[in-house]
């Protein structure tokens, strides 16, 4: 069997920014997440854009789990101003949005709701595209997918190779003022992506090292980073982690935590990254039978008690994020069982259908995605 690693060119570091100037770019269309732009981060990005007299309009608008219908006024932009670089600076949310806006200013013909890995998009013949992460926890900045919502809140998974930028930029600075609230659902998502790169069956020998590199770094730092918020060091460690786990997810598959957070997350307004950090520890337990050795490669790292039984890895990484903040059930983030239960055959349903149910160790049946769902609702061990 042939495998491939699908890896964007990185940049990292205090210096990391000024690789926007040795673009050599002449028009660029820079779509910056709201927050950002208020406090300013961008500033830094444009500066280096400028720096060589590049043609610049600026979008400040795409917000936090865009639909696609959210994109059209920066599709509206590229066209207006045909540039031959997009530049997204923000969260996951907003790199996906820039991903989205590149694919519509490409090929306005296509629908992002049916486009698969099989269709060839033929980006890069009007722009490239760099991404500027400044949360530490979707990964995006390295992945090949983008998630969007239908006007009714159905997820509009997009993959393709194609949609790994041409750069990511990791200034860790610009993550050093994430709010306790984003550095907790974003380190989760650190957490999830590097197991679930682990487990799943398609991970390979470089998406494992990758996982394994990012899972101890996030596990050593984010108590750090809970504990003391101005620890840079911490912080910067965590931004590498992050970008190193969406290499490794992006270049083996997300799994049943990715797959029922996706669907909550479509009836729920609560963050894709706390969702994953409230169903990993379950999820982890459900995979064991079936993932036990590939669990078992990180005794080395987590030590032997980890991997022990079903319950070590799960009773490992909850005091973690407990620390971070992260709700222990669905209930304890918001979701009453009276919303919840009548929904659940729809969400095991639409978790059925995620990609990464098809790559988790165990692919689940609509009764299992049911009764991990029911199980994060109020806690409890996994005995299916």
């Amino acid at each position: 069997m042939m495998g491939f690693l699908t890896v964007p060119r990185l940049a990292f570091g205090a210096g990391a920014l000024e690789q926007l100037s040795a673009l050599g770019a002449r028009r660029a269309l820079v779509i910056v997440d709201p927050n950002v732009a208020r406090l300013g981060k961008e500033r830094r990005a444009i500066e280096e854009l400028q720096k060589t007299d590049t043609t610049l309009e600026l979008w400040a608008g795409p917000p936090v789990d865009p639909s696609t219908e959210d994109l059209a006024p920066g599709v509206a932009l590229a066209t207006s101003l045909q540039p031959d670089w997009i530049l997204a600076v923000g969260g996951g949310s907003t790199i996906d949005a820039a991903k989205g806006v590149w694919v519509r200013y490409e090929r306005l013909e296509l629908s992002l709701d049916g486009l698969t890995p099989l269709i060839e998009l033929g980006l890069r013949r009007k722009a490239r595209f760099v991404a500027v992460p400044t949360t530490s926890g979707s990964g995006a900045e390295a992945s090949w997918t983008a998630t969007f919502r239908r006007e009714g809140g159905l997820p509009v998974e997009v993959a393709s190779r194609e949609l790994v930028p041409d750069w990511a930029l990791l200034d860790p600075s610009l993550a050093w003022t994430m709010p306790p609230e984003v550095t907790a659902d974003s380190g989760a998502q650190v957490l999830a992506h590097a197991f679930e790169a682990i487990a799943s069956e398609w991970s390979h020998p470089f998406s494992d090292a990758l996982a394994r590199e990012a899972l101890v770094a996030a596990l050593t730092h984010l108590p750090r980073v809970a504990k003391h918020p101005d620890d840079e060091e911490a912080r910067s460690a965590v931004h590498y982690a992050a970008t190193m786990a969406g290499v490794a997810i992006s270049n083996s598959q997300v799994g049943v935590a990715h797959a029922l957070a996706t669907a909550l997350a479509s009836e729920f307004r609560i963050p894709r990254g706390r969702l994953l950090g409230v169903l990993l520890p379950f999820v982890l337990e459900y995979n064991f039978p079936a993932a036990r050795d590939r669990y078992g490669t990180l005794a080395p790292l987590l030590g032997s008690g980890a991997v022990q039984h079903r319950a070590a890895l799960p009773d490992r990484i909850r005091p973690v994020l407990q620390q971070l903040g992260i709700p222990p059930t669905l209930e304890a983030a918001g979701i009453s069982a009276s919303h919840l239960v009548p929904l659940l055959p729809l969400l095991a349903e639409r978790a059925s259908k995620s990609p990464g149910a098809v790559s988790n160790p165990r692919v689940p049946s609509l009764e299992e995605l049911t009764g991990l769902l029911e199980l994060a609702l109020r806690g409890g061990h996994v005995h299916f």
